[in-house]
C-alpha cells in the first residue's frame, strides 16, 4: 500500500513509518515541520499543514490508498484550550473529509484514552465499570478530551458521508517504555497516575496497531474504536487495589487481578489480531 501518515515526526509517527516501511509499504509522510529521512528508503517525503493548509493537504494524498491520521497537539499542558481544540478538532476533520473526498477507504485515526474524559480532566472522574472497553460513554470535560470525542463522533459522520469508507479509531495511552512512565511518575503515582489509570503502551505497539487497522479493514465496517493499550499497569501494586483504594465506588465486572490493565483489549485481538508485547 502507499500509506499517508500525517503527524510523521511524532513519538508514534516516527514508529509508524518505520514499520510500514519494515513491511514493505510506501510511506507518504506529512509533518507541518520539514522531514528529513534517511532512514526508510520507500518512503516519499511531503509536507503540508494539516490543520490550516486543507488544498495542500489534499494534495499530499493524491494517489495514495489508506491514511493513519496522528496529527494534532499531543499534550494539551500549558496550552489555551482554545488552541488546542480548534487546531484537533480541525485537523481531524480536514483528514477525514480529505481522504474521502479522494475516495481514500482506509483510514486508521490516533484518538485517546482522553476521549473518555481522562487525565486532564477539570472535574472529578467517574467511571461506569473497569476495566474500561470501548462502550463506555465518553464524559469529558476539558479541551483535548472533548476534542478528541468531537472527532470519534466526525468519524461516525464519515463513514456515512463517504459509503464504503472505514476508519478506525483507536485509544492510545500514554506511549512510552513501562520503564519511562514508571520514570516519569515515580514521584506522582497517586496524583498523574489516579488520573491515568497507571496505563501505558509501547510506541512500537501503536505502529503494529495503525497498521493492522488498514490491513485487516475487512474485519470491521464503518467507524470502530479499539483500545490500544498494555494488558498491565506500570504499577506493581495489584490492580484490584488501586481501584479499590481510589475508585472504591466503581464496579469491578472484568479480572483486574495482578497489575492487569484498567481496559480490556480483547477488541483489539479479537478484530484486528492485535497484542501488546512487553519488549518490542
Amino acid at each position: 500500500m502507499k500509506i499517508a501518515i500525517t503527524g510523521a515526526k511524532g513519538i508514534v509517527g516516527s514508529a509508524v513509518v518505520k514499520h510500514c516501511a519494515d513491511q514493505g509499504h510506501e510511506t507518504v509522510q506529512i509533518d507541518i515541520s520539514e522531514i528529513e529521512d534517511k532512514t526508510t528508503p520507500k518512503s516519499v517525503t511531503k509536507v503540508a499543514d494539516t490543520a490550516g493548509d486543507y488544498e495542500g493537504f489534499l494534495n499530499a494524498l493524491k494517489g495514495c490508498d489508506a491514511m493513519i491520521h496522528l496529527a494534532a497537539i499531543p499534550n494539551p499542558v500549558n496550552k489555551s484550550d482554545a488552541v488546542v481544540h480548534s487546531n484537533n478538532v480541525n485537523s481531524a476533520f480536514n483528514g477525514f473529509h480529505a481522504a474521502g473526498e479522494l475516495g481514500i477507504k482506509r483510514v486508521c485515526y490516533a484518538s485517546s484514552v482522553n476521549a473518555i474524559g481522562l487525565a486532564y480532566a477539570n472535574q472529578p472522574l467517574h467511571f461506569e465499570y473497569f476495566p474500561i472497553d470501548e462502550e463506555t460513554i465518553p464524559a469529558p470535560t476539558d479541551a483535548y478530551a472533548l476534542a478528541k470525542s468531537e472527532a470519534e463522533l466526525q468519524a461516525k459522520s464519515f463513514v456515512k458521508w463517504f459509503p464504503g469508507m472505514k476508519i478506525a479509531c483507536m485509544r492510545f495511552h500514554e506511549v512510552a517504555t513501562r520503564e519511562d512512565v514508571n520514570k516519569h511518575h515515580a514521584s506522582d503515582w497517586d496524583g498523574a497516575g489516579v488520573k491515568q489509570l497507571w496505563g501505558w503502551v509501547r510506541p512500537e505497539a501503536t505502529a503494529r496497531a495503525c497498521l493492522l487497522a488498514l490491513e485487516k479493514s475487512d474485519n470491521y465496517e464503518g467507524m470502530e474504536i479499539f483500545n490500544v493499550h498494555a494488558p498491565t499497569t506500570a504499577q506493581e501494586m495489584s490492580s484490584e487495589e488501586l481501584a479499590k483504594k481510589h475508585y472504591p465506588n466503581v464496579p469491578i465486572k472484568g479480572d483486574l487481578s495482578g497489575n492487569k490493565g484498567f481496559w480490556t483489549t480483547e477488541k483489539a485481538q479479537r478484530v484486528l489480531g492485535w497484542q501488546h508485547h512487553e519488549k518490542e
